[in-house]
């Protein structure tokens, strides 16, 4: 029995982050919802016809299968591994589950991403035995709210850098608390593909210098430091060493007043060239940006668009006088003033637009034009049905006979301000 330690009057309490990590998240809840899925390596592309893993079954992993791996390469070390399409609309219902969950069980969360969280212990230690008794609490309620095929990683440290490293490199399905005891173990034995903000250039790099580990950091002088990674990293490696929180997890969890632009793109199966086709996917990107910026209440008046082929690209944007907020305005502005300017001379693979210089509705000076009132009024009528049943169940009839492109969400979450909204 693990005792909780009664905190005095006269100190303030130690902070103490939990992190919780859902395991295989995309292919964990598709195993729940389906149960003959169960027990199998399952592999998840983007749709039916992709060819890049984007994630994988704790049973496919343990065959050495990766996310970012072909599904070809994925057939080769398991020939039973089952492909399935994302289910996007299921990640984030399951996600917005959890955000109700966490913040029933304290007054601070932060969501990381899809399958990540931060909840803060200090405020509700009261309630617990002690920080593993929580996380333990933690993993029954998301298995009654999700499913009981669904299991998570807790991590419990003093801030959210420990916090989720821990529970990164942690038996699947456990809870585990960083302590001062074994701060330096965790330190010396975590290579730098499990840290948060260490991407693979720069895990080269400190390799090329012989630090595989964060606690290495600590034998590096700061000139060395600084001359190879110049100021900002230097002092951001020299926290993880440390164990102290970096400052790139604060920006991570900043909560922005609002977003600054909204944009989508796709990325085909094949080159293409037929204007028709690329009309409709255009339109397509754009309804849905719109969509979100409406949604979030904000317009914008920076307008973008960018077209990749096999070893080209073309971009280009243009900042109008006024602001958009319909997704015809847009359009308009896409077709008609930027992607003529493109001298259509390669095939297209890849299509994305954006929306930037974003201000809130309220800020903005009305438009009295009554074509302008009338678009508002056709936009809020198809709202509030997409609301009830769904992006793009009233649409253009540019969209008619094409198969339409649907949302999707990233793991990091990017959007969290028009999901949560």
């Amino acid at each position: 029995m693990i005792e909780a330690v009664a905190a005095t009057n006269d100190q303030p309490p130690t902070q103490t982050i939990v992190h919780v990590d859902i395991n295989s998240y995309f292919a964990t809840l598709l195993q729940q919802e389906t149960p003959a899925l169960r027990g199998k390596p399952v592999v998840i592309v983007k749709n039916v016809g992709r060819t890049c893993v984007i994630a994988a079954s704790k049973e496919a992993k343990k065959l050495g299968i990766k996310t970012g791996c072909t599904v070809g390469d994925a057939h080769m070390l398991a020939p039973n591994v089952i492909e399935m399409p994302a289910e996007f609309d299921l990640y984030l219902s399951a996600t917005r589950e959890l955000k109700q969950l966490f913040e029933s069980l304290s007054p601070q969360v932060e969501i990381f991403s899809l399958d990540e969280s931060f909840i803060h212990f200090t405020p509700i230690r009261q309630l617990y035995l002690s920080p593993v008794a929580f996380g333990q609490h933690i993993q029954q309620k998301i298995k009654q709210r999700l499913g009981s095929w669904v299991t998570c990683n807790v991590g419990i440290a003093k801030n959210r850098f420990l916090a989720k490293l821990s529970s990164e490199v942690a038996a699947k399905g456990s809870v585990t608390q960083v302590t001062q005891d074994n701060q330096a173990a965790l330190l010396a034995s975590t290579t730098f593909d499990s840290v948060c903000g260490i991407g693979f250039r720069l895990g080269r790099r400190l390799e090329q210098i012989g630090v595989t580990v964060p606690y290495q950091i600590n034998f590096l002088p700061d000139d060395l430091l600084f001359e190879q990674f110049g100021p900002y990293w230097s002092l951001e490696l020299r926290k993880m060493g440390r164990g102290e929180e970096p400052a790139l997890l604060d920006r991570a969890a900043e909560e922005l007043p609002h977003m600054k632009s909204v944009g989508r793109s796709i990325t085909g199966y094949k080159l293409c060239r037929n204007e028709t086709v690329l009309k409709s996917t255009l339109y397509n990107l754009t309804a849905e940006v719109m969509y979100k910026v409406r949604k979030m209440k904000l317009a914008g008046r920076l307008v973008s668009i960018y077209l990749l082929g096999q070893d080209q690209s073309w971009g280009t944007h243009v900042t109008l006088q006024y602001y958009v907020r319909h997704t015809n305005e847009m359009f308009k502005v896409i077709w008609q003033q930027l992607y003529q300017r493109w001298p259509k001379n390669f095939a297209v693979i890849k299509l994305a637009v954006a929306l930037h210089l974003l201000k809130p509705w309220t800020e903005v000076q009305d438009c009295w034009f009554p074509n302008w009132w009338k678009q508002e009024r056709v936009a809020t009528a198809v709202d509030s049905i997409t609301q009830k049943y769904g992006l793009f169940k009233v649409t253009s009839g540019l969209l008619l006979n094409t198969q339409i492109i649907r949302p999707e969400v990233t793991g990091f979450l990017g959007d969290k301000k028009f999901q949560f909204a």
